[in-house]
């Protein structure tokens, strides 16, 4: 609670709404709103590189070359041996035309490209999914915006 009220007296010295007269005090201000101000962008730093940073994984592209479908991880893998987030993109000259979020049981693990399959269908892509910790999910984009998933029955080791 104090830490805010001196980053709050700093931040107002600062912008000139409190005039401090002692200049042992505004420098105090001024060494404490810098470190606020570095401990702040440390800290949404990390939380974007953990939780938001997007991370190219692989990618395909259809035959004719219309359609490139992008396999993503967001973030990082939940700590410790949790899920990991990924995404699917399917974009064509245009921009995204579908996009289908989800997790993967990894153990905790980044996503590869080995943990996926995909097939080119006449209007549709499908890719199949895989995690150390879960069956494969078979994931379809079509080309009209839809998605669709679908878990297989395969044996988990």
């Amino acid at each position: 609670m104090i830490i805010v009220i001196a980053l709050s007296i700093a931040f107002f010295a600062i912008i000139g709404c409190i005039e401090i007269k002692k200049p042992v005090v505004r420098g105090i201000l001024a060494i404490v709103a810098a470190i606020g101000i570095t401990i702040a962008v440390c800290a949404g730093s990390c939380t974007y590189a953990a939780k938001y940073k997007i991370h190219e994984v692989a990618d395909s592209t259809s035959q004719d070359g219309k359609y490139v479908l992008l396999f993503q991880q967001v973030g990082d893998p939940d700590w410790p041996f949790g899920h990991t987030h990924a995404r699917l993109v399917l974009k064509d000259g245009t921009g995204t035309v579908a996009k289908n979020s989800f997790d993967v049981a990894n153990d905790g693990g980044n996503v590869l490209p080995d943990d996926w399959q995909v097939a080119w269908k006449e209007d549709c892509v499908e890719a199949v999914v895989s995690g150390e910790e879960q069956s494969d999910t078979l994931y379809i984009l079509y080309f009209d915006g839809e998605t669709d998933s679908y878990q297989l029955e395969n044996e988990m080791e």
